[in-house]
């Protein structure tokens, strides 16, 4: 441990005046949603689009929580030093998981037990078994007992406890270890960190596979939950310098978060955008060597048709540009570059999660091929967006209001305060 450097006392770390900020994102946020749930009763469409645009503005913030949470397990679980002075904005992050249960809740689980299909199609009895015009589908028979809405319903609220109860555990930890100055809560953390992350993994999958993948529930992707990680570390990582930056500039962080930090940060997600990439790649690789009918068709109507182009800007907006745009060294050491490629990789995981829900808005309910049908997005979406976006900022900074914005009692902090990347 390096002696000669400052550590950065209690009083300069403080977040405060937080809470009024946080009240404004809650009731930009309520209005956000009041905005959105009126625009979908214009459509007629029975709320399939106020269903589906919640969805993904739900699944895209919700990304960015887990994907907070992993990058504190895995820290703990490394014994990582350089991102101790950032971990602390990683734990705040976290705090939105009560905010995204809750709209879960309202959006997702109740519709479920109506019996409705304005986001999943097996919710209705009657696109299942058949009835009213449907001829109803063997294949989801077959997978009725998984998808009862009891056991969906209690599926889901499981992966919330385990993400809210890890979030909460080692953010308690941590704020008690600046209190007290306990070196041994950070090997308690460490400990448990390893089944921690399998919990959290496993969550994270099977949540994908629920809330995203079930969509189509005829189609199937053992991969689907690690390209949903990916897409949740991909986005974090952006949010993560983006948070630093502004708890740098009001004081909280100054003289604490270095170029070095940033760099590193950077070099996370560039990681992750080949991550992503690969596990893209692979997923469609195999099916389209495998060529299988009913296993190709979730790629077919986003190959062709209406969603090709949007399709080809994937490809190219999430892997080739910010593969070169990030590559630089300097671009991840100047703040502003690196701030405006944090924002444009949150543009595209948005663009990948609409891509992957919204065409499940038309399959399957008489509106017609997805294919042809195309993306319709509109304000719906972008009311949907700002609606959740408030009730994420105001978890964030409810967590993060009154505390230190950084972990002074981690006895690493002298590491982390000197880090310099090789």
């Amino acid at each position: 441990m390096n002696t000669s450097i400052e550590l950065p006392k209690r009083d300069q770390v403080i977040a405060r005046d937080l809470s009024k900020p946080a009240t404004v994102g809650l009731v930009v946020g309520a209005l956000g949603l009041l905005a959105t749930l009126g625009l979908g009763t214009t459509f007629g469409d029975g709320m399939r689009h106020f269903g589906h645009s919640m969805l993904v503005a739900i699944l895209f913030f919700l990304s960015i929580s887990i994907g907070a949470l992993i990058f504190i397990l895995l820290q703990h679980l490394t014994s990582a030093g350089w991102s101790v002075v950032v971990r602390r904005v990683a734990e705040a992050i976290t705090g939105a998981f009560p905010y995204l249960f809750g709209l879960v809740v309202a959006v997702i689980l109740v519709p479920v037990f109506m019996g409705s299909s304005i986001i999943y199609d097996w919710a209705s009895h009657d696109f299942v078994w058949g009835g009213n015009g449907f001829a109803g589908s063997e294949l989801i028979q077959s997978k009725a007992g998984y998808f009862g809405a009891v056991f969906f319903a209690a599926r889901i609220c499981f992966y919330f406890a385990i993400w809210v109860g890890l979030s909460r555990f080692f953010s308690a930890q941590s704020l008690a270890q600046d209190e007290d100055q306990d070196p041994n809560r950070t090997l308690t953390m460490q400990r448990r960190s390893g089944l921690s992350m399998i919990l959290a993994a496993l969550a994270t999958t099977f949540a994908a596979f629920d809330l995203s993948m079930s969509l189509n529930a005829e189609w199937f992707s053992t991969m689907y939950g690690v390209y949903f990680f990916a897409g949740c570390m991909f986005s974090f990582l952006s949010v993560l310098a983006l948070s630093t930056m502004w708890l740098e500039k009001r004081g909280n962080l100054k003289n604490v978060v270095s170029t070095e930090h940033y760099h590193d940060i950077g070099k996370l997600l560039f990681a992750f955008t080949f991550f992503w990439s690969y596990i893209a790649f692979s997923q469609f690789m195999l099916y389209w060597y495998a060529d299988i009918p009913e296993e190709t068709h979730w790629f077919h109507y986003r190959m062709w048709g209406e969603w090709t182009t949007l399709s080809v800007v994937l490809v190219a907006g999430h892997f080739l540009i910010p593969m070169l745009g990030l590559m630089s060294r300097h671009v991840k050491r100047r703040r502003n570059v690196f701030a405006a490629w944090c924002v444009y990789c949150l543009v595209f995981h948005f663009i990948d999660l609409y891509w992957n829900i919204m065409p499940e808005m038309a399959n399957g309910v008489g509106m017609g091929d997805p294919a042809v049908v195309g993306p319709a997005f509109g304000l719906i979406d972008i009311t949907a967006m700002i609606g959740v976006g408030g009730l994420f900022l105001s978890g964030f900074l409810r967590k993060l209001n009154g505390k230190p914005a950084v972990a002074i009692g981690d006895p690493r902090l002298p590491e982390s305060l000197a880090f310099q990347n090789v």
